[in-house]
Order: C-alpha cells, then structure tokens, then sequence
C-alpha cells in the first residue's frame, strides 16, 4: 500500500455534494448531527466510533461525509466498504498506522475468519495508543455481530456507539425537497409526493434517486418536470438492472 497519498480508498466516490452540512436536518437527526460533527475535532470524546442504524438510513453517506470532512481538514484517511466483492485479503487492514482516519463501512460483512477478525482487533488495539480514529458502520449493534475472537468483541466494547436514526415520513418528504433544492430542481410538492409514492421508502434510495434524476435530466437536455420523472421512473421499471 502507497502510504505517500494523503487520502487512500477503495470503490468509494467522492461525490462532491456529500456533506455533513447537507445531510437531512430536521428534528429526528439534530442531535445525531450534533453529535456526529463533534467527532471531527481533536479533542472530542473518543477515536473509536461505531455506527449503526437499519439498512437504508443513510449510514453509507454519513461516513462519505466523514471523509469529506477530515480530508478538508487535511487529515489522512482510508475509507473502504466491506460490501465491495473486490476486498478479498485481509492484508487490506494491515499498515494502516500513518492514517489519522480510518472508515470502515459493513463492518457486519467481515469474513467469520480468524485472519481476518485479528486484523480488525489490531487495528483497533493499535488505535487505543495512538491518534488514529476508526469509524465503522454496521446494520446491527457490536454485540449482535457475528465473532469469534473474544479479544474482538472486547475492543469493539471501546467504540462509541452512534445510532443513525430513523426519519418520519413527513420528514423524508423534506429531505427530498432539500436533495432536490440543492440540485437546482424546485419540485412542487405534488411531484415530491409522487416520487415518494412510487418508489423506495429508504432514505438513502431516494437521495440516490434524486441524484440519478439529476444525471438523467442532464443526458436528456431538459429541465426537471413531473413528466421527465415519470419517463426516468418508467425507464428505470423496465430496466433489468434496476
């Protein structure tokens, strides 16, 4: 591994509107915000961070953000998914120790190997005496993981737990309206609730989804309607890759 780069990562995009700044305010997320940009600063309350929630609240960008962040601040980091099929060695935990922030997403999805669970612990263990922050996502809390190595489940005890918390309804209604304001796309709240009828209820779908509309409107040339949605909707139904 190239410890020269000042940010390493595998298969994760840096898509220039990720921001904490811009993840859904709204009354069910102030204090997770909060508390989640106040791991940013070098003195906050711990370097070992765990971060859970139900599939689809938005763990995946909260931890682009992350990244985002420190590497504004000039910081360090490796960032990698334990859901990418490419990640096949262990090795990819290993000299980790130059990085002033390492993320880790699916922490659930780490192989039920030895190799593999000594690695983490290391990382981890390596962490408790040094700078180096660790954050790692998951759909389920610590205990719940599925682990072997005693010595594991004891250091993962040290994280902080960070609950990614739900949104109502009516407040993933407003998240679309912000994604949507953000793009550029003023969308009357008859086509909000259009979009949200006929499609994922998931957080994190429907900001891809506005992202996606976005890129569609572009390729086509047009500007954002009710109609144009319906045409990428349609599209997207009829697609075998969807």
């Amino acid at each position: 591994m190239n410890q020269d780069l000042d940010q390493l990562s595998l298969n994760i995009k840096l898509d220039d509107y990720v921001s904490l700044d811009k993840y859904i305010d709204c009354n069910s997320t102030k204090d997770f915000l909060n508390f989640i940009k106040s791991t940013l600063a070098e003195d906050s309350v711990s370097n070992l961070f765990y971060i859970w929630g139900v599939k689809g609240v938005g763990k995946a960008y909260i931890m682009q953000a992350l990244n985002r962040e420190f590497i504004a601040l000039g910081k360090k980091t490796f960032h990698v998914s334990l859901s990418d099929n490419r990640i096949t060695s262990h090795e990819v935990f290993q000299n980790l120790g130059s990085m002033d922030v390492v993320l880790i997403e699916d922490i659930d999805h780490l192989p039920q190997e030895s190799d593999w669970e000594f690695e983490v612990f290391k990382l981890l263990n390596e962490a408790l005496s040094s700078q180096t922050k660790i954050y790692l996502s998951s759909q389920v809390v610590s205990k719940n993981l599925h682990i072997e190595l005693k010595d594991l489940t004891s250091r993962l005890s040290y994280c902080t737990a960070i609950e990614v918390p739900e949104i109502t309804q009516d407040e993933k209604l407003e998240a679309l309206t912000q994604a949507s304001s953000r793009k550029g796309m003023h969308l009357d709240a008859k086509t909000i609730q259009y979009i949200f009828n006929n499609t994922s209820r998931s957080l994190s779908d429907l900001l891809q989804l506005m992202s996606d509309i976005d890129g569609f409107s572009l390729k086509k040339k047009k500007k954002v309607t009710p109609t144009l949605i319906k045409e990428f909707l349609s599209i997207r139904s009829d697609s075998p890759h969807k």
